[in-house]
């Protein structure tokens, strides 16, 4: 992807060179663009070193043998303005083309995506006029996905506490790629996914669980928001803290849930409004009888009262419309042709996903599937298998999301 990055007069500057890096690293190819402002907090060298191919000047556009700001708004897939000041949203509001950072936002074909990223004081993002040129930026509608994120709260450099950090480098990484592509209509689709592990109480102080991390829904949401699709995340309590990335994402939803029936609940709540479901939950099978206060130590027995749990799958299946997609999970020990096979045949998925998983707790066994970024998949539907191997988790949610919705293939 081609990303331009503009960088304006904020202190919030050096965050730039790690947003710059982090875009790198993942693959991107990227051009930055220096106000006169970003000039006194940062060195348009150091850009050059962590890999982005060419850094601007705000008065570059007059050394140029071509009108660099239409070749720069030509050449990229998304503008990208981190940090945004103050000074910079007023020129921006004002349709002003005063430097090569305005002129190329200027230039924009309305197709191209436009991300900015405010950073400022929170007295200043606060008054009446910065308020009025956000608002004004956001009514742009004809410019697509144009989106301005809202800021963080914390110290601020001037140690005063309150709204008006830049968001983390990770949460801006992670939203730049997932929001160049608009859909809309028929081709936006609203996938519902749940991910992670359930709890299931025992007394006041003990739980039972297992060792998913919810990774595997961050890669779907990840996949499926990339291709302009909207998510809404069913995720376990202690699911990935990745996922708060995306929670200023327009087309992103999260409830965090605890237990089966709390997840069972919010899944109902919402199938209506899915084109298709999910389920790379790991939800517990049993539940017990929860004590109301804790279980003494001279009153436990060599036996526990337990019961089996919600199917929140098989309750999809039942109620879900002929129109409705539906992707299982079998984390298994054994993902043989017979353990597959069956639960394919008590739960009829469009796809269902088997994984090879071991929580490394037992006869001393290598951890498998959780917690891990790579694991062994079969992926089966009712005309048979159409993968068996290894993958990493990003690859299987592009499987996934690539066989059920293959016209918007990433």
């Amino acid at each position: 992807m081609k990303i331009l990055l503009g960088v304006s007069g904020s202190i919030s500057a050096y965050k730039a060179l790690d947003i710059a890096r982090g875009l790198f690293k993942n693959g991107h190819e990227v051009k930055v663009i220096l106000t006169a402002g970003a000039r006194k907090f940062v060195i348009p060298e150091v850009f050059t070193y962590l890999g982005v191919t060419d850094v601007y000047n705000s008065e570059d556009d007059f050394l140029h043998k071509n009108v660099l700001h239409i070749d720069l708004a030509r050449w990229c897939d998304v503008f990208v303005v981190a940090p945004a000041s103050a000074n910079t949203l007023s020129k921006m509001a004002r349709g002003e083309a005063s430097d090569l950072l305005t002129s190329v936002f200027l230039a924009l074909e309305p197709s191209k995506n436009s991300l900015i990223f405010p950073a400022m004081n929170s007295v200043m993002l606060d008054h009446p006029f910065t308020k009025e040129n956000i608002s004004d930026i956001k009514k742009l509608k004809t410019l697509n996905n144009l989106f301005v994120s809202p800021t963080d709260a914390g110290i601020l450099a001037c140690e005063e506490v309150g709204l008006g950090k830049l968001p983390s480098v990770d949460e801006i990484i992670e939203l730049i790629p997932a929001m160049v592509k608009p859909l809309s209509g028929n081709n936006q689709k609203t996938i519902l996914v749940t991910t992670g592990a359930t709890i299931t109480p025992l007394d006041p102080v003990r739980y039972l669980t297992n060792s998913s991390s919810g990774i595997t829904g961050f890669y779907l949401a990840e996949a499926a928001l990339s291709m302009g699709h909207k998510v809404i995340m069913v995720a376990g309590l202690n699911a990935t803290a990745k996922l708060d990335l995306f929670l200023k994402h327009p087309n992103f939803t999260m409830l965090r849930t605890s237990s089966v029936e709390d997840m069972k609940k919010a899944v109902h709540e919402n199938l209506s409004r899915a084109d298709a479901y999910i389920s790379s939950a790991a939800i517990s099978d049993i539940e017990f009888e929860a004590n109301d206060e804790k279980i003494k130590k001279d009153t436990i027995t060599d036996s526990l009262k337990i019961k089996k749990a919600s199917d929140i799958l098989k309750s999809v299946l039942e109620k879900k419309s002929d129109k409705q997609l539906v992707v299982g999970f079998a984390a298994e020990t054994d993902t043989s042709d017979a353990i597959l096979n069956k639960k394919m045949q008590s739960k009829p998925v469009d796809l269902l996903v088997g994984t090879k998983v071991h929580n490394g707790l037992v006869k001393n066994q290598k951890v498998a599937g959780f917690n891990a970024d790579h694991a062994d998949y079969r992926l089966l539907t009712n005309k048979g298998y159409i993968f068996e191997g290894p993958l990493s988790k990003r690859e299987l949610a592009q499987k996934i999301l690539n066989h059920i919705f293959p016209s918007n293939s990433l």
